[in-house]
Protein backbone atom coordinates (compact mmCIF):
# COMPACT_ATOMS: atom_id res chain seq x y z
CA UNK A 1 0.00 0.00 0.00
CA UNK A 2 1.54 3.73 -1.07
CA UNK A 3 1.45 5.97 1.95
CA UNK A 4 0.31 9.45 0.08
CA UNK A 5 1.50 12.68 1.63
CA UNK A 6 -1.45 13.46 3.84
CA UNK A 7 -1.25 10.04 5.20
CA UNK A 8 2.12 10.90 6.49
CA UNK A 9 1.12 14.30 7.70
CA UNK A 10 -1.47 13.00 9.71
CA UNK A 11 0.60 10.19 11.01
CA UNK A 12 3.14 13.02 11.82
CA UNK A 13 0.40 14.72 13.68
CA UNK A 14 -0.98 11.98 15.63
CA UNK A 15 2.95 11.27 17.07
CA UNK A 16 3.45 15.26 18.09
CA UNK A 17 -0.10 14.82 19.60
CA UNK A 18 0.99 11.68 21.92
CA UNK A 19 4.23 13.44 22.85
CA UNK A 20 2.72 16.23 23.80
CA UNK A 21 -0.19 13.95 25.84
CA UNK A 22 3.05 12.01 27.11
CA UNK A 23 4.53 14.91 28.23
CA UNK A 24 1.48 16.39 30.01
CA UNK A 25 1.16 12.82 31.80
CA UNK A 26 4.16 12.81 32.91
CA UNK A 27 3.71 16.63 34.73
CA UNK A 28 0.58 15.25 36.43
CA UNK A 29 2.52 11.98 37.33
CA UNK A 30 5.30 14.48 39.10
CA UNK A 31 3.34 17.11 40.37
CA UNK A 32 1.46 14.37 42.21
CA UNK A 33 4.00 11.95 43.53
CA UNK A 34 3.98 13.67 47.00
CA UNK A 35 2.95 16.53 49.31
CA UNK A 36 4.72 19.72 49.03
CA UNK A 37 7.90 19.42 51.19
CA UNK A 38 5.74 21.55 54.23
CA UNK A 39 3.15 19.35 54.26
CA UNK A 40 4.97 16.10 53.82
CA UNK A 41 7.02 17.01 56.35
CA UNK A 42 3.88 17.87 58.80
CA UNK A 43 2.41 14.72 57.57
CA UNK A 44 5.19 12.43 58.60
CA UNK A 45 5.68 14.21 61.90
CA UNK A 46 1.90 13.71 62.95
CA UNK A 47 1.75 9.87 61.43
CA UNK A 48 4.44 9.42 63.84
CA UNK A 49 2.32 11.03 66.80
CA UNK A 50 -0.72 8.80 65.32
CA UNK A 51 1.32 5.79 65.46
CA UNK A 52 2.73 6.73 69.02
CA UNK A 53 -1.01 7.26 70.06
CA UNK A 54 0.21 11.00 71.38
CA UNK A 55 -1.42 12.69 68.83
CA UNK A 56 -4.42 15.24 69.69
CA UNK A 57 -7.70 15.58 68.25
CA UNK A 58 -7.26 19.08 66.79
CA UNK A 59 -3.86 16.79 64.94
CA UNK A 60 -5.74 13.80 64.13
CA UNK A 61 -8.05 16.52 61.81
CA UNK A 62 -4.99 17.82 60.40
CA UNK A 63 -3.51 14.34 60.03
CA UNK A 64 -6.80 13.44 58.25
CA UNK A 65 -6.94 15.80 56.09
CA UNK A 66 -3.22 15.49 54.55
CA UNK A 67 -3.89 12.25 54.51
CA UNK A 68 -6.69 12.82 52.39
CA UNK A 69 -4.45 15.21 50.10
CA UNK A 70 -2.11 12.13 49.98
CA UNK A 71 -4.83 9.41 48.43
CA UNK A 72 -6.25 12.38 45.93
CA UNK A 73 -2.82 12.66 44.20
CA UNK A 74 -2.03 9.63 44.29
CA UNK A 75 -4.92 8.62 42.60
CA UNK A 76 -4.09 11.22 40.31
CA UNK A 77 -0.76 9.91 39.43
CA UNK A 78 -2.37 6.24 39.48
CA UNK A 79 -4.65 7.23 36.35
CA UNK A 80 -2.07 9.36 34.95
CA UNK A 81 0.14 6.36 34.79
CA UNK A 82 -2.94 4.40 33.55
CA UNK A 83 -3.02 6.87 30.44
CA UNK A 84 0.79 6.67 29.94
CA UNK A 85 0.61 2.66 29.46
CA UNK A 86 -2.21 2.66 27.40
CA UNK A 87 -0.47 4.99 25.00
CA UNK A 88 2.70 3.87 25.19
CA UNK A 89 1.33 0.13 24.93
CA UNK A 90 -0.33 1.46 21.36
CA UNK A 91 2.66 2.58 20.21
CA UNK A 92 4.51 -0.53 20.40
CA UNK A 93 1.49 -2.17 18.96
CA UNK A 94 0.34 -4.28 21.83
Amino acid sequence: MKHTNTQDYNSNCTSIQSIDKEDSLLAIIQENSRLSEKDQTRYQQLWRKCENETISNDELDEYQTLLNQLETRNLKRIEALMALAQIKGKRYGK
